[in-house]
């Protein structure tokens, strides 16, 4: 694929389906009522975040929960469910109250049990999230508004873990099957929103939530508008049958900024995703790191950055995004060719000319990269880098649920074309942690499984920038994965509106690169 691919509106607009706007026709009264329409290339898997932990499940799920705190809009942890919280001097007691008349979609109050039954889901067996909640040694509640939860241990990330737990009725936790069933599709808000109505491929509809116990949402209805390529969204953008969408950096120079759309703005925020491609190191020669390393020196990520990406992205060296506080500079891989043939010659390959694939042993190295559909494009650019440098490279497309359950968690892959976003803590334990449920690539590596060790319990700020910044160095040479680009997060809408940035996001980037984070400020201004 060429990296040069250009856009032309007649093809595009042809792409666009017949239902797009169909919403809009359907609820539009008065200007001001109208939803905001949001156009998403993602479908939530399942509103039960012990299922859904797919991008798209994630945002979706921001709009109808909340936590017992939050990050405003400097990405500083806030109060939310809970009126107040403090931490004991000595790091392991940390107290919750929770506002009065708190209340579930349903009209049920929220109280403490319920919170104590959805911690113990969370740090249950069941979770894939259960190694945030390893430290807790002990929750107890007083009356139906205070939390004590006791730490075995001191746990910097904790709290911040506070502001994506997630806080269902403890009769819901305590069915058989933890309420996956009934939580997939109808979840029980506690947020500024709940959801009124899904139709399987085409929308999601998300209305104001009457119970809930902040300011209300300023938009009375947002309308998730499923549309899986971004190039047909973009279009419905510039014909206005949507109000916005997350766009790529090509997308908004070739077709939106290039054809004088001045009804459209563009907010940027500092990237907090890495698109990464992970090896398998389990599998001979990935287990290799003088072959990873010459892999990853065939990979022209300049150009990928700017060109693809068109110059929205930077080269990443390690999957801490550049904008998070304990970014450490690490060495970097460059592009080169030679050095990449020298490394495959080390590793006993031999290559009989320029067009021809190094072998060993007589037998071609190989890879076969899975992604989705999503990163299709930029796995086809990777893949057509390796063969140039006589790597043998294809590409398969796999949904989402099938690639993450049938292949990464049983390791049945070379390499994976993935992407990993971030929130505000930089604690990754669930991802690098030699046990992590997130470390398809299966590293083992006591040296990192101290580095996250100390970083958790680091007593100061600068203990743990100091970890984390060991960790980035570890991952930088090693290599794990070949880290491409971090994107920035671009978000295209309409003039008229507002609150699609606040604060220092721009600079910080939203939490896990989730375009809905400031949903319930979004409104149309007149």
């Amino acid at each position: 694929m060429s990296l040069g691919l250009a856009l032309t509106a007649p093809l595009v607009a042809a792409a666009v389906p017949a239902q797009v706007g169909s919403s809009v026709e359907r609820t539009a009264t008065v200007a001001d009522n109208r939803p905001i329409v949001i156009g998403m290339i993602f479908e939530p898997v399942s509103f039960n975040p012990l299922r859904g932990v797919d991008s798209g499940s994630y945002y979706a799920s921001t709009l109808v929960y909340e936590g017992l705190v939050k990050y405003d809009a400097d990405m500083q942890l806030v109060p939310a469910l809970a009126e107040t919280f403090r931490v004991s001097d000595d790091g392991l007691t940390y107290y919750f109250k929770l506002r009065e008349n708190l209340r579930f979609s349903t009209g049920a109050p929220i109280t403490a049990g319920d919170v104590k039954a959805s911690l113990a889901l969370a740090a249950s067996t069941v979770s894939p999230f259960r190694s945030d909640y390893t430290d807790i040694a002990a929750i107890s509640i007083d009356g139906s508004k205070n939390i004590e939860i006791r730490l075995k241990q001191r746990s910097q990330p904790f709290l911040s873990r506070m502001a994506e737990l997630r806080i269902f009725p403890a009769a819901v936790t305590a069915l058989p099957d933890h309420g996956n069933k009934l939580l997939a599709r109808t979840p029980v808000a506690s947020g500024p929103y709940r959801l009124k109505h899904w139709e399987t491929g085409l929308e999601l509809v998300f209305e104001r939530n009457p119970y809930y116990w902040g300011k209300p949402a300023a938009s009375a209805a947002i309308v998730w508008r499923i549309i899986p390529d971004r190039t047909v969204a973009a279009v419905a953008l510039a014909k206005g049958e949507i109000d916005l969408a997350q766009v790529d950096g090509r997308m908004w120079q070739n077709y939106l900024a290039g054809n004088h759309l001045t009804d459209l703005k563009l907010d940027q925020f500092n990237g907090n995703r890495t698109i990464y491609l992970g090896f398998n190191l389990r599998k001979s020669p990935f287990d290799q790191k003088i072959v990873r390393k010459a892999f990853a020196e065939a990979l022209d990520r300049d150009t990928l950055a700017r060109v693809f990406f068109g110059g929205y992205a930077l080269v990443a060296d390690t999957d801490t995004p550049r904008a998070n506080w304990v970014f450490t500079p690490t060495e970097s891989t460059t592009f080169d060719l030679t050095a990449s043939a020298a490394l495959l010659r080390q590793a006993g390959y031999e290559r009989a000319n320029q067009n021809a694939y190094w072998t060993r042993d007589g037998k071609a190295i190989a890879l076969r990269i899975l992604t989705v559909k999503d990163l299709e494009d930029v796995a086809d650019v990777i893949s057509d880098d390796l063969i140039r440098a006589g790597i043998k490279s294809e590409v398969e497309v796999i949904e989402y649920s099938t690639l993450r359950r049938l292949y990464l968690q049983k390791g049945r892959f070379d390499a994976v074309l993935w992407s990993r976003s971030c929130g505000p803590d930089p604690e990754s334990t669930i991802v690098w942690s030699s046990n992590g449920p997130l470390n398809f690539c299966g590293l083992k590596s006591e040296p990192v499984d101290a580095l996250l060790q100390s970083g958790r319990l680091a007593s100061t700020k600068a203990e743990r920038q100091a970890a984390y910044g060991d960790l980035q160095k570890y991952l930088a040479r090693e290599l794990p994965w070949a880290f491409l680009v971090q994107p920035k997060l671009l978000v295209a809408h309409k003039n008229e509106i507002i609150n699609v940035q606040k604060g220092r996001q721009a600079q910080l980037g939203l939490p896990w690169d989730n375009p809905t984070f400031n949903a319930a400020d979004w409104q149309r201004h007149p």
